[in-house]
């Protein structure tokens, strides 16, 4: 993210917050107009029952995007990002990250690891322009609508 990118974002006062039960619903909407094959409500309930890294981040009035990450041992596996529309390619995403890998170093975590559709040119680009570097394949990961899609599963080790 260039330096105002960066200062534009702080200027607009966005919060922080964990993910909770008053997110769910705003969560849920922004997941099912972003992703051609959505996470359930139920898949984001579940999350809510444990404890995760999860978060969103608001402008005044709105959630404008959120990140859902778990803890495993010493690993952050991100499993869900997603800005809104008209805060996309505005550094938005990049401070996602930023604010994951700040996170997971505060819990003492060494790696962040993600799956990600292998025709997601874009996310894939994304992960890259991070220093996310690939590492693996899961073969038939993803549903889609003829099948299954496989996932680059990629990973940023932090330092």
């Amino acid at each position: 993210m260039s330096k105002k990118e960066k200062q534009n974002l702080q200027a607009n006062n966005l919060i922080i917050e964990n993910f909770s039960e008053p997110h769910l619903n705003e969560v849920f909407s922004i997941e099912s107009n972003s992703n051609p094959t959505p996470w359930k409500i139920d898949t984001f309930k579940q999350v809510l029952e444990v404890r995760t890294m999860s978060f969103v981040i608001k402008d005044e009035s709105k959630i404008i995007a959120f990140c859902i990450a778990s803890k495993v041992l010493e690993e952050c596996h991100l499993q869900n990002i997603s800005v809104i529309e008209g805060f996309r390619n505005h550094g938005l995403g990049t401070y996602v990250i930023e604010v994951l890998i700040g996170r997971a170093k505060i819990f003492g975590l060494k790696v962040i690891f993600l799956e990600v559709r292998e025709s997601n040119k874009v996310a894939i680009s994304f992960y890259k322009k991070l220093n996310f570097k690939e590492v693996g394949r899961r073969e038939g990961y993803y549903k889609k609508d003829s099948g299954r899609e496989s996932a680059l599963l990629m990973s940023l080790a932090l330092s």
